[in-house]
């Protein structure tokens, strides 16, 4: 296992609540016991807390007990909250002997525990029903299911009986499937790449016969080179790019290939990040809009801010905003200009004296302060403060399967093309070099470092554009 995926299938909400619902025990426990008999302040009896919550968690997480693909049948998970329980509780007990505690009331400590096997059982069966309502969260992943037309009621049945939430957009059939029974029905395997371009989609979970399994090989393939994250019930393949995890869906074993961020833990350290980070700059947005507002306005007339559709996460389309550098036609004048562009494939467009931009405009991208409204993307989850280059719709328009690899995670207000000197680099092969190099080596550290260089160029004004 890829030591980034150690918590690939955490489920952090799940263990964010049991702790919770401990402490609330704990509380509620003191009140009913205080009730009962003479207590202590509450404070004297922390020590049970800090015993009884770690070896309660410890315990269930040998369960799998937070690992979403888990099958959360009722009498597994009454078998391990009391099983946990009794453990924890047994800890408490040898503590209690070796230290030769007597001031710990044990009426107390039995309250507390018949509370937690009640309580936590509440808790997570209530959290079971609450999935199960709000299973169709249009913000989950996006899924489609690739198998023959047999076989797709089976992976239905044991996707419903987990904590994984997947937007399941359509199967793709396999075999040579009817595909007109339904709209649920995207197509036939062999037009899988066409369907990836046409569709949002996050994953594709490959659920093949077994006759099948030699003839998939290239379709997980075009999904890597896309960077589409892919789930096999099969066995493994040469794969390059991929980080590879193995879990179990239920009683299936399943084989994860992914060259994205797949760690729920360091997504969470990264949006956090970047809320406090969108925060702080739209503060410094506001201040430089004191300035820049009149004088864009002074300049040349029309909007203050310039709105432009891009392409996010898996072809996700979001409005971009920056601050308006060029003349209200720019973009009519734009196929005027088409011959000049640097970028000679066409799949960017630069001019280095571009005759739509301002005096203002030229003096913002010069100090990239046409980007702060960005932050606002950053903060509404469009954007990420580090990632790869937004592109338009045009340029993705004309992407090759490689090409598509750079857009499977957040663009970012600052990446790797942006401090490796984005003014001199012409060729858009090197910018998908470098945006591919960024999702291959992402690390919380590396987006530190990208965010210190990214501040010193801005303040040297090195290699705007």
């Amino acid at each position: 296992m890829h030591k980034s995926n150690k918590f690939a299938l955490a489920n952090i909400l799940q263990f964010s609540l049991d702790i919770s619902f401990l402490i609330l025990t704990y509380f509620l426990a003191y009140f009913i016991a205080g009730k009962l008999t003479t207590l202590y302040v509450m404070v004297h009896y922390l020590w049970i807390l800090i015993i009884f919550i770690p070896i309660w968690v410890s315990v269930m997480a040998l369960n799998r007990m937070y690992d979403k693909t888990t099958f959360y049948y009722p009498d597994r998970v009454l078998r391990s909250i009391i099983f946990a329980s009794l453990f924890s509780g047994l800890g408490l007990g040898t503590m209690l002997f070796f230290v030769k505690e007597t001031s710990t009331s044990r009426l107390f400590i039995g309250v507390f525990f018949l509370l937690c096997v009640f309580i936590m059982c509440l808790e997570r069966f209530g959290f079971g029903l609450f999935y199960r309502l709000t299973n169709t969260n249009s913000n989950s992943p996006r899924m489609i299911i690739v198998s023959s037309e047999e076989d797709t009621p089976s992976i239905f049945k044991y996707l419903r009986k987990t904590h994984i939430r997947y937007n399941i957009i359509g199967t793709v059939l396999v075999g040579g499937g009817n595909t007109t029974n339904s709209e649920f029905n995207l197509g036939n395997l062999e037009n899988l790449g066409e369907i990836l371009k046409s569709h949002v989609v996050d994953q594709v979970l490959f659920y093949m016969p077994n006759d099948y399994a030699g003839g998939v090989e290239k379709y997980v393939l075009l999904c890597e080179r896309m960077g589409v994250t892919v789930n096999v019930v099969l066995n493994p393949y040469d794969l390059q790019l991929s980080h590879v995890y193995i879990s179990m869906l239920g009683p299936l074993p399943v084989l994860t290939f992914h060259t994205v961020i797949f760690n729920p833990v360091q997504q969470a350290i990264k949006r956090t990040m970047d809320i406090v980070g969108s925060l702080v700059g739209l503060v410094f947005t506001l201040v430089a809009a004191i300035i820049i507002v009149p004088a864009i306005k002074l300049d040349s007339p029309g909007p203050i801010i310039f709105k432009q559709q891009r392409v996010g996460r898996y072809g996700r389309i979001f409005n971009i905003y920056k601050f308006r550098t060029m003349c209200i036609d720019a973009e009519d004048k734009k196929k005027a200009l088409l011959d000049m562009n640097e970028h000679k494939n066409g799949l960017m467009f630069k001019i280095k004296e571009d005759p739509r931009i301002t005096q203002v405009g030229a003096f913002l991208r010069k100090t990239s302060l046409d980007e702060v409204p960005q932050f606002f993307n950053v903060l509404k989850g469009d954007m990420s403060l580090v990632g790869t280059r937004p592109p338009t719709l045009d340029e993705v328009g004309q992407y090759d399967c490689e090409h598509w690899r750079r857009i499977s995670i957040k663009p970012g207000l600052t990446g790797m093309w942006q401090v490796n000197g984005r003014s001199d680099i012409d060729d858009f092969e090197d910018v998908v070099a470098l945006d591919t190099r960024y999702i291959d080596e992402w690390s919380v550290w590396l987006d530190v470092d990208i965010l210190i260089k990214t501040i010193s160029r801005v303040i040297k004004m090195k290699s705007a554009c």
